[in-house]
């Protein structure tokens, strides 16, 4: 299975299921909206992604100090690569995302959209004031699609998207046990199973699963390497990284290995959901940096990591301010560790120089 095919492929494929099925598609800036409540509804969920020629044409309704992944889609948006969506959403992450959500609206008036609002923190009262925000997002869809909430709906989207999760997971652990499988093929799953219809997705899935399991086992010689960052989604820049010398085994970031952790509990399935989004291990924006160093720490271990490489996008003001306590903590385990930063897939030959720099440190240690 080539997934990075399908990643080049995924608008083509999600209009021809809308086009096939009349299902409505709604677009999210961010992996913390709750997939698994739209796709309940008769919905098909779809990150929005990419990268736009003309990232210019943002500059009238964007600062240019706003980040590149943020400019790029508000030009995409304006050059009607998402025309065919039918609403937006969004879930409270970073300032710019969230100016993002507002401009787009303004702009583009889509016909469903909505603004979750996702506390901070996991204390009771979040959980509390989380449930209501749900329900005000299910009420709003009953009003969209005209359909009635089901809780065993729910149930059985949770059941697709957790297996979707649970498969991708254990790709990253038989990586890790020496099944040869870049890092290139492991980021475009990752997002595919973010922007395909998940009834399409899963299928592909368990066959490659079931595939890759029957390879043979090698002992790694590379450099175990852990990269993080927001969106990384730049497979020439991955693959460089594991051509000089380096094997990507994990991740940290939204894109990755963050969102696959756990799996939503059995039991009431609006509680369940709720108490996921709130307690997964968080992105930088969420700004906890307790919970942010568990699962650092733990990655770090559980995978055996010899060099961090951060890939940052300029301007990513969450991700850049987590950056000096990352740093800490990395020095602290004394592992070696350098960062990037990148303008969207800025992926330059100054950028090849100082990878190849630091593999070479890192032989000579």
């Amino acid at each position: 299975m080539n997934f990075r095919d399908l990643y080049e492929r995924r608008l083509d494929i999600v209009k021809a299921q809308k086009e096939k099925t009349n299902c409505p598609v709604i677009g999210t800036f961010c992996s913390y909206a709750p997939f698994e409540i739209l796709h309940s509804f008769g919905i098909i969920p779809l990150r929005i992604w990419g990268e736009s020629e003309n990232i210019h044409k943002a500059d009238a309704l964007l600062q240019t100090f706003i980040c590149p992944p943020v400019r790029h889609l508000m030009a995409l948006g304006l050059e009607g690569h998402y025309s065919f969506l039918d609403g937006i959403v969004h879930c409270y992450t970073c300032d710019a995302v969230c100016g993002l959500y507002n401009i787009w609206v303004r702009n583009l008036r889509p016909r469903f959209s909505h603004l979750i609002s996702l506390p901070y923190m996991d204390i009771h009262e979040a959980l509390a004031y989380t449930m209501v925000e749900f329900g005000n997002f299910i009420g709003k869809l009953e009003s969209f699609t005209k359909k009635k909430f089901s809780p065993q709906g729910l149930k059985r989207s949770i059941a697709l998207y957790n297996e979707a999760r649970s498969l991708m997971k254990e790709v990253y652990y038989l990586r890790k046990s020496g099944i040869l499988v870049s890092y290139a093929d492991v980021c475009a799953m990752n997002i595919c199973c973010q922007t395909l219809p998940v009834e399409m997705f899963l299928p592909e899935l368990r066959k490659y699963v079931k595939t890759i399991k029957k390879e043979e086992r090698w002992s790694r010689k590379k450099l175990k390497i852990l990269i993080s960052g927001s969106v990384i989604s730049d497979t020439s820049l991955t693959a460089f990284i594991e051509e000089v010398g380096g094997d990507i085994v994990a991740d940290d970031a939204c894109t990755g290995l963050r969102t696959l952790r756990d799996v939503i509990p059995e039991g009431d399935p609006l509680q369940s959901l709720v108490e996921y989004y709130l307690t997964r291990p968080p992105c930088a924006s969420r700004a906890d940096f307790p919970s942010r160093k568990v699962h650092f720490l733990e990655t770090l271990s559980d995978f055996d990591i010899d060099a961090v490489i951060f890939i940052h996008q300029k301007f990513c003001d969450p991700h850049l301010s987590d950056h000096p306590f990352l740093k800490k903590i990395i020095d602290e385990a004394g592992i070696p560790h350098m960062q990037l930063e990148l303008e969207g897939d800025g992926f330059t030959g100054s950028v090849r120089t100082r990878i190849e720099s630091f593999f070479e440190m890192l032989e000579r240690r």
